[in-house]
């Protein structure tokens, strides 16, 4: 079987366990819940049928999103995963945002340290300059 992408949510519990796992701490299921209420779009990366990997984005459905959780299992890093799973949220994002949407990425301080981004990263970006035969990038 593999490893398979899916347009999908998470169950809670697998949301929660893969949090977890990924070190952003343990939650309970009602908390889990609530947040995957407001899901706009989730990637779920399975292999052989177990979560692997997960992408969500918050937003208001229109105009302004956030890409809030990037997780992959401890044992599956290092295979290109996370930037498979960004790339497939940015296209469902080019389906379903409205003209003049913006897409946001911040990382949490300290999860992303590094000489060049410094203690975390922003990236804010106009759908339609993400466009194939865009001339504005």
């Amino acid at each position: 079987m593999g490893i398979a992408f899916h347009t999908e949510l998470p169950t809670v519990s697998e949301y929660s366990a893969l949090r977890c796992l990924a070190g952003w701490g343990d939650i309970s299921e009602d908390v889990a819940s609530k947040a995957l209420s407001s899901t706009a779009i989730s990637i779920c990366t399975r292999y052989d049928g177990a979560l692997v990997g997960l992408g969500r984005v918050v937003g208001d459905n229109a105009l302004y999103y956030y890409v809030s959780d990037i997780f992959v299992h401890p044992d599956r890093r290092g295979l290109g995963l996370g930037e498979m799973i960004i790339s497939r949220l940015v296209n469902e994002l080019k389906k379903v945002s409205e003209p003049g949407a913006t897409i946001a990425v911040l990382s949490a301080p300290g999860r992303c340290p590094n000489d060049f981004f410094g203690e975390g990263m922003v990236f804010l970006e106009p759908i339609e300059r993400m466009l194939p035969g865009s001339t504005d990038r």
